[in-house]
């Protein structure tokens, strides 16, 4: 299991990396929001293989690490995408009309 644990790492910070050069890095993580991100992507995976190696097997461990990892990255970036739009809604520029 160590080496599925070595192996789970490197599939999270490769998502982490995707998910850096998809620019899904949230702004208001700042300059080293990239860090946060390869560290959210490895222990996310980390843990996605654990608990899918333990509820579903050890063949079903690296693909369930692969989507909380692909999950974990893509959530904080739809987080912030979400709230800009909220926010862009009640704001009173919104609500003129064009003439």
């Amino acid at each position: 299991m160590f080496i599925l644990s070595l192996i789970w790492l490197a599939l999270g910070v490769v998502m982490g990396a995707l998910a850096l050069a998809a620019r899904l890095r949230p702004a208001v993580w700042g300059r080293l929001g990239w860090v946060l991100l390869l560290g959210v992507g490895a222990l996310a995976a980390l843990l996605g293989g654990w608990l899918g190696a333990l509820l579903l097997g050890r063949l079903f461990g690296t693909p369930a690490a692969l989507w909380v990892a692909i999950l974990a990255v893509f959530l904080p970036w739809l987080v912030e995408r979400v709230r800009a739009r909220r926010a862009a809604k009640d704001h009173p520029d919104h609500l003129r009309k064009v003439a």
